[in-house]
């Protein structure tokens, strides 16, 4: 490697003082910049009390549908075999194969048949779409541990035979899985 002269050195130094001081200006984006993930301590004041408790999540979550690990799991996985018949060479996505061996590990639902029966058996009319995500996904075997982990659960509304007529519909969805 030759050492730069001296009227290399002057032009790359003009060549630095022309540079952007910031980076954003820097590097010109083809992406859209990144939205917030959290408000501003001010935004937060102004914004109705969030509370997973009662089942308020604010506007982002209203109308959408939570989703099960399995389903997850099989979204990747079909994401994954469309990827590999494409045959163009991508590398490798840490996260996208960390979460799927996320998924792999906390599946309690292998085949797709029971997947699908899964939400259908949940009384959409008697629960939030996240707690049927999260009674779906947290394995839960009493109405006390349901109680317990999902704290939205305690409502007047909601008495103890429903959830734990819902809890043994999933138990016996996991067992009829486990014996096909």
């Amino acid at each position: 490697m030759s050492v730069p002269t001296r009227v290399e050195t002057v032009n790359l130094q003009k060549h630095f003082e022309k540079m952007p001081t910031s980076q954003s200006e820097a590097i010109p984006s083809i992406y859209p910049a990144p939205r917030r993930l959290a408000p501003s301590r001010g935004a937060r004041r102004d914004t109705e009390d969030l509370d997973s408790a009662t089942g308020k999540l604010g506007a982002d979550f209203q109308g959408v549908d939570c989703l099960l690990i399995p389903e997850v799991k099989l979204l990747l996985d079909m994401h994954k075999r469309r990827r590999m018949q494409s045959g163009i060479e991508r590398p490798s996505n840490e996260v996208f194969e960390k979460t799927l061996e996320y998924c792999s590990r906390f599946t309690a639902f292998s085949n797709p048949n029971t997947v699908r029966h899964i939400k259908s058996t949940i009384d959409s009319s008697q629960y939030e779409p996240f707690e049927i995500g999260l009674m779906g996904n947290l394995g839960i075997e009493s109405v006390e541990e349901a109680r317990s982990l999902i704290p939205s659960l305690n409502r007047e509304t909601l008495d103890d035979n429903t959830i734990h007529s819902t809890l043994n519909d999933l138990q016996n969805l996991k067992k009829y899985q486990a014996a096909g």
